[in-house]
């Protein structure tokens, strides 16, 4: 075989081996990741309907929790992050979002975030956190909740000035263990939508002191 067609050979040889590694990389690559978000925003409202305001800071969740990753407790001693399920931000975002959401429907308020509020409405701060949350598909999702809130300073016309609370939630995830992580999630929503409507009568029990929740102090 003349020197030519041997380099042509090799050429092609190295040139098939290529792209035979390539296809293997892209057969072994991992799928796309499913995404679950906790809320999805309103559209926004008549700036003039609005009866509160309020600032919501960010949910703090425990460091283990505060990814995308979804993560299941499998067992009393065990969890696992699932890397092809996940929220569509970290944890802790998704559930501020959701709380904001949430409140702004039920308080007929506006998050106003580091802006200021609308003129003649009680500015309300609310800060949140969640302890602890435990998602077990085919039993439930319970979660240990606390937050304070407080009317702006400038507001403050009724007693008490702030009130701090905590609760623990729970939702079922269906009896079917294998409902899998959609369950899960829709369970997670519905217990945000619980923890919202908790703290929206935390913010109503400051406007009507009598009124003050059994969870609040």
């Amino acid at each position: 075989m003349m020197p030519m067609q041997l380099t042509m050979l090799s050429s092609s040889l190295r040139l098939a081996g290529a792209c035979a590694a390539v296809a293997m990389v892209a057969a072994c690559a991992s799928p796309e990741p499913t995404l679950h978000t906790l809320s999805v925003r309103p559209e926004a409202a008549d700036m003039g309907r609005f009866q509160r305001a309020f600032r919501l800071s960010g949910v703090r969740v425990p460091d283990r929790l505060d990814k995308p990753q979804i993560v299941l407790r499998t067992s009393d001693s065990e969890v696992v992050a699932l890397e092809q399920q996940r929220w569509a931000a970290p944890f802790g975002s998704e559930l501020r979002d959701a709380l904001s959401a949430d409140l702004a429907s039920t308080l007929s308020a506006v998050d106003v975030g580091g802006g200021a509020a609308p003129a003649g409405v009680p500015l309300y701060r609310i800060g949140a956190e969640m302890r602890s949350y435990d998602a077990r598909p085919g039993l439930g999702v319970t979660a240990l909740v606390t937050w304070r809130v407080s009317r702006d300073l400038a507001t403050q016309d009724a007693t008490p000035a702030a009130l701090t609370c905590q609760t623990t939630l729970t939702q079922p995830a269906g009896a079917d263990a294998n409902a899998g992580v959609n369950a899960v999630v829709s369970s997670t929503q519905r217990l945000v939508q619980q923890w919202s409507q908790q703290i929206a009568q935390s913010v109503q029990g400051l406007e009507s002191p009598s009124a003050v929740p059994a969870w609040c102090r």
